[in-house]
């Protein structure tokens, strides 16, 4: 019997490692498979993020070639502005020259009110207007009737 027995315990050894062989095999093929899933879902971020990037860098392009378009325009209506302007001022050389009246005119001294309005800053809205009138008497109001 103990050659039975031998035989029999073998067989029970044998499977039992057969048994944890498949379980080890089992645990591995489950690992492999997270390993897999996480390997995917990296990708799929990699993927969008890659799609993000290029989206904003024709975004980028886009407004950069919008810039491009304005700035042509500015230039070519800088360009315009400065032949009207040149052309303003030969006219005004050639009345200069033609009329010895003009040329009086032109030489003479600005009035005090202009030459103290061309001191002055530019006024820029509401409330520089404001801040320049002198703070005498209030206005009275719509439909008020006079002190007087």
């Amino acid at each position: 019997m103990n050659a039975f027995a031998a035989r029999l315990v073998a067989r029970v050894v044998a499977g039992v490692v057969a048994v944890l062989l498949i379980v080890a095999g089992v645990q591995y093929v489950r690992g492999l498979r997270a390993e897999l899933g996480g390997a995917q879902d990296a990708a799929k971020r990699a993927k969008d993020d890659l799609a993000g990037r290029d989206e904003t860098i024709r975004h980028l392009q886009d407004d950069a070639a919008d810039k491009a378009r304005q700035q042509r325009k500015l230039d070519a209506d800088r360009n315009g502005i400065d032949a009207k302007l040149a052309g303003i001022r030969d006219e005004m050389r050639r009345y200069n020259n033609e009329s010895a009246e003009l040329r009086a005119w032109a030489a003479g001294a600005l009035p005090a009110d202009i030459v103290r309005m061309h001191a002055s800053p530019a006024l820029t809205g509401a409330a520089d207007y404001l801040a320049r009138v002198p703070g005498g008497d209030a206005v009275h109001a719509a439909g008020d009737g006079t002190d007087n």
